[in-house]
């Protein structure tokens, strides 16, 4: 019998207890936190901010629901999962949570336009957001969603950056925030939910860094999709009397303890690491205006405001160096990139898209601009380079130096921080019109009204309107 309530009763054997007073457990103190964290304490800017993120996850998933990779998860969440109440945005599919929200997130993290976060560098939104989604009753508070949203960005972006050998691949934090996701709503106790993360440690992705491998641009991209199920199978594993090993995320080799609790109990998030704060690690979340990887916006941007100041068009355009930090050169920078997700990690490419056909063209980045001549073309003409000197920007910046050689002169434009950055975050409306771009011949408008109208309204009312409006089917 797997029933929960009949497992509830056995407990947890007192000869696994470890004794307090010699360690500070993460992930006990994560989720106390977590369980404990109410809609009515929160400031009216992190519950704003949670709905920003949910617009832009949504925003994010309406292209890339269309891409063969998506279409692959979907295949697979389908004939893996059984039929239950999770809707799959944008079709009539339901099934079990963890089906939608893994089929949910690869529409989401697809195309690389998902938000993102500096102290974890990764994109934790592309999980969070489908899992708390799919997990929600749908008779849930809209504020309640919100607040479950805030906790599982805390937990998430707090165990990212608490990497010791830092990864850059989000799906090693990220499923953190779909356990918490599951545990909120499904009224898991905080030992319960403890034991979920230490689960989510052991079956969650382990991956080096991103820029390591040759395949850079597969649809494996960074995890994200494979780690919700991970995490949201822990939480679904702890409710079930699972046990983890609860001191995972103190074991050093991987982990730096006293960076991920840093300002919990004083109820502040660090900007950097000792730095000053905010109440929440969502306020420090970034978005994008690019579907491209993060580390190539300001060199997009810097060449942009080069072309703007002086005129020029592609064709004047001679040579491109750009000077930037390591990750961002260590990219795959390939002129002329075999597949859509190759192109994402190209510098050089999606700079020489921008140029040639306009910035729009990366809102969202097409597989028909893929092998066309005119940006090869250009695309071999910029070269990127490394400058250590940039090296200490990041990750609390994203620095790049472009300079142009052009017939009339040569120019040059440092772009510190690219649009979107939370130092001066886009407005509601900045937003919206990202998303009705993205929209826009993809989903019916009264379909795009409906979901804006539903975000804008979950203080005041309960999920179902939102949940309705992603799960009507979509021909076009």
């Amino acid at each position: 019998d797997c029933s929960p309530c009949v497992l509830f009763d056995i407990g947890y054997p007192s000869t696994w207890m470890i004794d307090q007073t010699l360690v500070k457990l993460v992930t006990k103190e994560l989720a106390n936190w977590a369980i404990k964290l109410r809609a009515e304490d929160l400031p009216d800017e992190v519950l704003a901010k949670a709905e920003d993120c949910i617009i832009d996850a949504i925003a994010s998933a309406i292209p890339g629901r269309q891409f063969e990779a998506t279409k692959r998860v979907h295949c697979v969440a389908v004939n893996t999962y059984g039929k239950g109440d999770a809707g799959v945005w944008f079709s009539s599919e339901r099934m079990h949570p963890t089906g939608a929200a893994f089929a949910n997130a690869a529409s989401t993290s697809m195309l690389d336009i998902d938000d993102g976060h500096r102290r974890a560098t990764g994109h934790v939104g592309a999980a969070i957001i489908p899992s708390v989604l799919a997990a929600s009753h749908s008779d849930t508070k809209g504020i309640d969603i919100l607040a479950n949203i805030v906790a599982c960005y805390e937990v998430s972006v707090r165990i990212g950056m608490s990497e010791n050998h830092r990864s850059y691949h989000t799906g090693n934090f990220a499923g953190f925030g779909a356990a918490v996701a599951v545990a909120r709503a499904g009224g898991l106790s905080a030992e319960q939910l403890m034991h979920a993360l230490a689960i989510t440690v052991y079956h969650g992705p382990r991956v080096a860094d991103l820029t390591l491998s040759m395949d850079m641009g597969a649809n494996v991209k960074e995890s994200i999709p494979w780690s919700v199920v991970a995490g949201m199978m822990g939480a679904d594993l702890a409710k079930q009397g699972y046990t983890g090993c609860r001191d995972a995320l103190n074991i050093e080799e991987r982990f730096m303890p006293a960076i991920a609790l840093e300002g919990l109990e004083d109820c502040y998030f660090p900007i950097s690491p000792g730095g000053a704060g905010v109440s929440h690690a969502i306020l420090r979340v970034y978005f994008k205006r690019y579907s491209c990887c993060r580390w190539c916006h300001s060199a997009v941007e810097g060449l942009l405001i080069i072309m703007r100041k002086q005129k020029l068009s592609a064709s004047d355009i001679q040579h491109i160096r750009v000077e930037t930090f390591k990750q961002s050169a260590n990219l795959n920078n390939l002129a002329d990139p075999p597949s859509l997700e190759s192109a994402q990690y190209s510098v050089p490419y999606c700079m020489a898209i921008a140029a040639t056909l306009g910035e729009d063209a990366l809102t969202p980045m097409s597989s028909d601009s893929l092998h066309n001549s005119t940006i090869v073309n250009l695309a071999g003409r910029i070269t990127v380079v490394h400058d250590e000197k940039l090296d200490p920007m990041f990750p609390a910046q994203n620095p790049s130096r472009v300079i142009v050689t052009a017939a009339d002169g040569i120019f040059e434009d440092f772009v510190v921080a690219p649009w979107g950055e939370p130092d001066v975050p886009p407005s509601r409306a900045d937003l919206v019109g990202k998303f009705q771009a993205l929209a826009k011949d993809m989903i019916p408008q009264d379909q795009a009204n409906n979901i804006m109208t539903a975000v804008q309204g979950l203080r005041a009312g309960k999920v179902a309107p939102l949940q309705e409006a992603l799960t009507s089917p979509v021909n076009c």
